[in-house]
């Protein structure tokens, strides 16, 4: 009798960590997850400035409040004017080489190289700017929405342009 109290206790007192350690359960808020992989010949590119195109890999970019995954390539040389976005940016470096640096204006000398592996933060409403190298992958993700917003809307390469 002496022996199966504390194995008792100790039954409960774990009880409480066991049914912990299964995680969540699936609910109409908190649906089961899906595993997913996508390859790269599943992306869909498209132009977002002249030279530089996108493609969704995870989430939608555009739906406020969830979370998206986007790759960004380019071409050729493409440097990106200031902007600034609604919500925090990390950019991770796939291929190639991306500069960036921060400021309202475009300023060359203040660009810092990222190489492959490289990673980085930019606060949301934080003024920066770029420099795509040829060939090079950088993936950016956060939450949505992933929206671009020109310092100065002039150097919007989509807008149309004065006649």
């Amino acid at each position: 009798m002496r022996v199966r109290f504390p194995v008792l206790v100790l039954g409960l007192l774990l009880m409480p960590v066991s049914t912990c350690m299964d995680g969540p359960r699936p609910t109409t808020r908190n649906p089961p997850a899906r595993h997913v992989i996508v390859a790269p010949e599943q992306l869909v590119w498209k132009l977002i400035i002249p030279g530089t195109e996108m493609a969704v890999v995870s989430g939608n970019p555009d739906k406020k409040g969830g979370m998206y995954v986007i790759r960004i390539r380019t071409k050729g040389e493409v440097a990106v004017r200031p902007h600034w976005h609604p919500t925090e940016e990390h950019i991770t470096v796939l291929e190639g080489s991306f500069l960036m640096a921060h400021g309202d204006t475009y300023d060359a000398s203040k660009l810092i190289e990222l190489k492959p592996g490289a990673h980085s933060v930019v606060p949301a409403t934080m003024r920066h700017f770029g420099f795509h190298k040829a060939g090079n992958v950088i993936e950016v993700f956060g939450e949505a929405p992933f929206v671009i917003n020109w310092v100065n809307p002039e150097d919007d390469p989509n807008r149309p342009k004065a006649k």
